[in-house]
Parts: C-alpha cells; structure tokens; sequence
C-alpha cells in the first residue's frame, strides 16, 4: 500500500525537516511510502541517511530548487 498524501517541506531548515522525517518514518508502516516535497539543500542532506536499510529513497528533481521525494520504508533485514 502506498501513501498518497505529498507534503510540502520546503520552508522547513533542514534540521526541522530530519526531525519530522524520523517522527513521520517511525510511524509509517512497513511498505507504505512517504511523499514530500524539498528544496535542493534538504535533498541533498537527507539523500545519505534514508538511502540505505530500512528505506529507500527515491528523487525527481521538478524545478532548480525543488524536488519532488518519496521514502519508502522497507522491512529489517
């Protein structure tokens, strides 16, 4: 099941934005996925640590500073 909801982060700093991705992670379901929009910084700051097990990240770069992301969240190997 995927989520469809796309939030918009992109006034966020990008300490606020890690913070609400792990609240928002912790609470999603194995196998559903978190849409959201970013801004470059945030992307290229959350790209290294959502990259690897328990998640994968996927980006569409939309504009020059805007991105549109989804996490999905596997299950632990």
């Amino acid at each position: 099941m995927v989520t469809l909801e796309t939030y918009d982060f992109t006034d966020l700093t990008c300490t606020n934005l890690m913070i609400k991705l792990k609240i928002l992670l912790k609470k999603l379901p194995v196998g559903e996925q978190l849409n959201f929009y970013s801004n470059r910084e945030q992307y290229d700051n959350i790209r290294k640590p959502f990259a690897k097990d328990p998640y994968k990240l996927q980006g569409e770069q939309l504009g020059d500073n805007r991105y549109l992301v989804a996490i999905l969240k596997n299950s632990k190997r």
